[in-house]
């Protein structure tokens, strides 16, 4: 008697346990982002869909640590991904906007050596850095190089053109099977990331280069369902072989690409420019900026969306020595800032409070942002999105596995986001959709879906 009165009580106290278990779980997940959005009937049929590949994607991830793809770095974990049946959803959903992109590096290197490299003219010399620097000028400065400048097309016709090609892709790419290895610390990886920049900066200022750069910038978008995005850019100003088009008349060139972009494409929406300077600038070089700043807010708007400093900030100053010049700014302009993209704490990661401080509109990376409650409290409160970029982070040596990723933090606790790719031609993508993957994958709950996405 006393064994069936005690089986009784477990399967109540199983009972009460499984109910209070679902109850909490319902109640944690309405408060995860996405979390009291509703779905229409159609689009629950769709999420039952999505979740059974991702149960069973996440089911074989655990029982096989070759397809464990949310924990691996992602050069290792490209051809998994690309041949997972959520990536293949993902790539079709439509994604919106790339709010955090950096204009230069959102192109695959593939495309601009067949193409860019291969226009007449162009001319290419080696770094102190042993980088290559490409340019079209005619009487082209030294750039800092310790070679001298060589035309590109008859240095390859004296090579095996296509060992000649590969090697320069990689000058330009930061993908590899060895990360490890090859970018064994942060300064490493970030040593060849910054040079890739300056690399190719020159060579895509040449009018034929640039229009035909940015007309493939928003082909890559579009072809994985992006609609929308706001490229971060330095104001600059194309050249020819007769001199240089000073910035306004730069922009208008690129702005007739993105027009005649949506003419033959009625469903892309366009793009808006962040214009970016380095925060390491110089104080004189800092003034000038400002001053063309205001000056082209004012006379394009529509272009010009809003303002950013970029680089490594750990090694660059804070955000608050520029505050005097950023305040008589922000009656002109939106602040866009990168803020946090750091493992820092007490230090660098401080960005995050000026950023807030000066009225940032959203936040770049904020990777050290699950640190500071009070800060996320604020962002929640006011309706800030940190613009966060997984792929990024890990490549530029902030984590390791994704599923440690601190944008968990923000997905659980419905902080405003967006997901973003940074510079995805320089670890070999295109589009949005890798980065989607790893949020859905790593950063998430595995039992979010389709809300979760929406709300991204």
């Amino acid at each position: 008697m006393l064994g069936v009165k005690f089986i009784i009580i477990l399967a109540l106290f199983g009972a009460i346990t499984s109910a209070a278990d679902q109850e909490y779980l319902g109640t944690d997940r309405r408060h995860s982002l996405g979390g009291k959005l509703e779905l229409t009937e159609e689009e629950k049929e769709v999420n039952r869909i999505f979740m059974k590949h991702k149960n069973n994607e996440l089911s074989l991830a655990f029982n096989d640590t070759s397809q464990n793809a949310p924990a691996m770095h992602f050069f290792k974990a490209k051809g998994v991904i690309e041949n997972s049946m959520v990536f293949k959803f993902l790539k079709k959903m439509p994604k919106g906007g790339a709010l955090h992109l950096h204009a230069l590096a959102s192109v695959s290197p593939e495309w601009i050596i067949k193409n860019i490299t291969y226009l007449s003219g162009l001319k290419k010399c080696i770094n102190r850095a042993n980088a290559p620097v490409l340019t079209f000028r005619p009487n082209a400065e030294p750039h800092k190089c310790k070679s001298d400048f060589t035309d590109v097309n008859d240095e390859r016709k004296s090579q095996n053109a296509e060992e000649y090609d590969k090697n320069l892709a990689a000058a330009f790419n930061l993908f590899t099977p060895t990360p490890e290895k090859d970018y064994p610390t942060i300064n490493k990886v970030w040593g060849k990331f910054v040079q890739m920049f300056f690399g190719l900066w020159d060579a895509v200022q040449y009018l034929p280069a640039a229009k035909a750069f940015y007309w493939r910038l928003l082909e890559e978008l579009y072809e994985d369902n992006v609609m929308y995005a706001e490229l971060r850019v330095e104001l600059f100003r194309l050249y020819t072989e007769n001199g240089r088009l000073d910035r306004e008349r730069s922009i208008l060139q690129l702005w007739e690409v993105t027009e005649q972009f949506k003419k033959e494409h009625p469903d892309f929406l366009g793009v808006r420019l962040i214009y970016t300077v380095l925060r390491g600038s110089k104080p004189d070089e800092l003034q000038e900026y400002y001053s063309r700043l205001k000056n082209y807010t004012t006379r394009q708007p529509d272009k010009l969306v809003g303002f950013d400093m970029v680089g490594p900030e750990d090694s660059d100053p804070r955000l608050l020595s520029f505050a005097d010049n950023l305040i008589e700014l922000s009656d002109k302009t939106k602040f866009f800032f990168h803020a946090g993209e750091t493992n820092s704490y007490g230090d660098t990661d401080l960005n995050l409070v000026d950023a807030i401080l000066l009225n940032t509109t959203r936040i770049g990376l904020g990777y050290a942002l699950s640190k500071h409650p009070l800060l996320m409290k604020i962002i929640k409160e006011k309706d800030i999105p940190v613009e966060v970029c997984p792929i990024s982070n890990q490549v530029l040596h902030l984590v390791s596995d994704l599923r440690n990723h601190p944008g968990a933090i923000l997905l659980a606790n419905n902080i405003p986001m967006v997901i973003s790719n940074d510079a995805p031609a320089f670890w070999g993508v295109q589009g949005l959709s890798y980065d989607y993957y790893y949020a859905i994958m790593s950063l998430a709950s595995n039992k979010d879906g389709l809300r979760t996405l929406k709300q991204l």
